[in-house]
């Protein structure tokens, strides 16, 4: 609540550019590609090619935002895969997750030290290539 705050007084104020201790955010929300099928289950590959779609227009957006001097953007939460799966037909879309109790892991710097993590590490390479802070 207070950065959105902090976001409504910097505008009414005019200051686009960040004061010290704040930073300036964005909000997507778009019409997210969806399954036509989400009931049926898809494999790996399949729902990768889907989710790519979405990642695709992730990446045009996060570029026009930064351009904008947006330093933190905020995607919908189903943005990548959409939604109305059931327990089975979600799984080609699912991503490792190591135990970080366990090991420590960066996916960027070891993309292939666990299966099914090709989106976290696009997502994690979104955020580099567009960091500005």
């Amino acid at each position: 609540m207070l950065l959105f705050i902090l976001i409504i007084v910097n505008i009414c104020l005019g200051q686009l550019e960040p004061v010290e201790d704040s930073y300036v955010a964005a909000v997507y929300e778009h019409a997210v590609v969806l399954n036509p099928e989400p009931h049926v289950p898809l494999s790996r590959h399949e729902a990768l090619q889907h989710m790519q779609r979405n990642l695709d227009i992730y990446e045009e957006q996060a570029a026009l935002a930064a351009q904008q001097g947006a330093q933190i953007l905020v995607f919908p939460e189903d943005g990548i895969h959409g939604f109305n799966y059931t327990r089975s037909s979600i799984c080609g879309y699912l991503e490792t997750v190591p135990d970080p109790q366990q090991e420590s892991w960066n996916p960027c710097e070891e993309p292939g030290r666990h299966n099914d993590t090709e989106v976290k590490s696009h997502t994690l390479k979104l955020e580099i290539n567009h960091t500005s802070v």
